[in-house]
């Protein structure tokens, strides 16, 4: 994966106070209320309770680890600079593979959490044993249990394990990128996982975010969310998620993001103790295609029920919000039923069915083995579809198969995809001009060369 080089400290000097205070407005929406950039706050349920809002997934080929791939699911959004925040310790935090094209999970890696106590910072402790201590990791500490669940089969892969905390500065974090290699852990079959704080790699030019999602202009600033989030990233060996084991015959996998609650009184899917309260596949898929009044609910269902669920598939073929976006817009809307985003959604795309968008790139009938696949809501990812040099941003849209929606990797601007594939682009003309190209990323602090990827987490300035 491609590093991004950070702004410069005059760009951010001549800027950074109207760039926030724009960014801030898109972000929050209209009136200040809140909103979304791709999914934070994505729902009237999520919005109101951080600790399960899932904020971006990412599915990619690790570029400098080939034969495996690497799963980011990010969550609690708008984390404040030097303010801890924790996982809910009632919550299961999910990450489910599907390899067969059911909209059923194959493979789910569950995270579960504690809480370790309120640690004394040692810088408060004084004296010789305060040396001795060294400094708190946090305020409040957390530990996880990551149990990987198949074939009705329930391991344990990690057990108290460590969480990664806010960064709080000198003296209570003092030395943080250890604490950063603390958190990362080896897993039995060569896999590694990161649990913790890391900055938001969100990013967008503000323009389309405002178009997406509210059907208004603005500016066409380009920045990112100067702020934290708490990240669970997998990377794993291809073979895993694989259907059979057989990731060159069946490269194809589906992947979603989860959080259930035990004990909530939110509508849900779920065991007789947890209850599913939050949903995550492709970016603005709940924000933009699922109207509003339908959104908690969406959070509440499983991809095997997208089909039969009278919700999902209407509303990806005929999204109210492509008529909104097109008139603000000045163009015209492709008119329903929208098989391509049938493809980009709910089938991935395959030059093997009667959709519009005719190439084969992420559907599960591209896996030797799959069968019965049927319509679900997650993001897809073709395993086999080589690491591009350079990559663009823009994925399938300037020809980079491996970018999104072959899966999502940190660099892909995918608000300003979305807003140009919900006007019709691949499948037809769209309108490729309305966000500008020739300006970079810009994300609040680089992305890096390695496992877990994430930048470590944005302090107060």
């Amino acid at each position: 994966m491609r590093k991004t080089d950070p702004p410069s400290r005059r760009t951010w000097t001549a800027a950074g106070a109207s760039v926030a205070m724009l960014a801030t407005a898109v972000l929050l929406g209209p009136s200040m209320g809140p909103s979304t950039a791709t999914s934070h706050w994505d729902a009237p349920a999520t919005t109101l309770d951080k600790q399960i809002d899932a904020t971006d997934l990412y599915a990619f080929t690790s570029p400098e680890r080939q034969d495996t791939v690497t799963i980011v699911a990010n969550y609690i959004p708008f984390q404040v600079p030097h303010k801890p925040y924790q996982f809910d310790t009632n919550a299961r935090y999910e990450i489910h593979v599907d390899n067969t094209g059911t909209g059923k999970a194959a493979i789910t890696y569950r995270w579960t959490f504690a809480n370790k106590g309120l640690p004394v910072p040692s810088f408060l402790r004084g004296g010789r044993r305060a040396a001795a201590a060294g400094p708190a990791d946090a305020l409040v500490e957390q530990s996880y249990t990551l149990t990987k669940i198949s074939n009705g089969r329930t391991e344990t892969l990690v057990r108290d394990g460590y969480v990664a905390p806010t960064d709080m500065g000198a003296p209570a974090t003092r030395g943080y990128p250890k604490l950063r290699e603390k958190a990362v852990r080896d897993l039995p079959g060569g896999g590694r996982v990161f649990t913790g704080t890391a900055a938001d790699p969100f990013y967008s030019d503000n323009h389309a975010v405002s178009l997406l999602r509210f059907g208004l202009p603005f500016f066409p600033v380009k920045t990112g969310v100067p702020m934290n989030v708490s990240a669970l990233a997998l990377q794993i060996p291809k073979s895993e998620p694989a259907l059979g084991g057989d990731a060159a015959a069946n490269p194809v996998i589906g992947v979603w993001t989860t959080a259930s609650r035990k004990s909530s009184a939110l509508l849900g899917t779920g065991s007789a103790d947890h209850k599913q309260v939050s949903r995550l596949g492709n970016p603005n898929f709940n924000e933009v295609i699922i109207p509003l009044k339908e959104r908690d609910r969406f959070n509440g269902l499983r991809p095997d029920g997208d089909e039969s669920g009278g919700l999902v598939v209407p509303s990806t073929l005929d999204p109210q919000q492509a008529k909104v976006v097109a008139g603000q817009a000045g163009v015209t809307a492709p008119p329903a039923p929208r098989r391509d985003l049938e493809q980009i959604f709910l089938t991935g795309l395959t030059a093997r069915g009667d959709g519009p968008i005719r190439q084969d790139l992420n559907s599960h009938l591209l896996n030797r083995d799959a069968s019965g696949v049927v319509r679900a809501e997650e993001l897809r990812l073709n395993m086999s579809t080589p690491v591009t040099t350079p990559q663009n941003k823009y994925g399938i849209l300037k020809g980079d198969p491996q970018g999104y929606p072959n899966g999502r990797r940190l660099i892909d601007d995918v608000v300003t995809v979305n807003l140009r594939m919900l006007l019709g682009e691949p499948a037809g003309r769209g309108a490729p001009g309305l966000i500008a190209e020739d300006n970079p990323a810009f994300l609040t602090k680089p992305i890096s060369g390695g496992f877990p990827y994430l930048a470590l987490p944005v302090t107060a300035a």
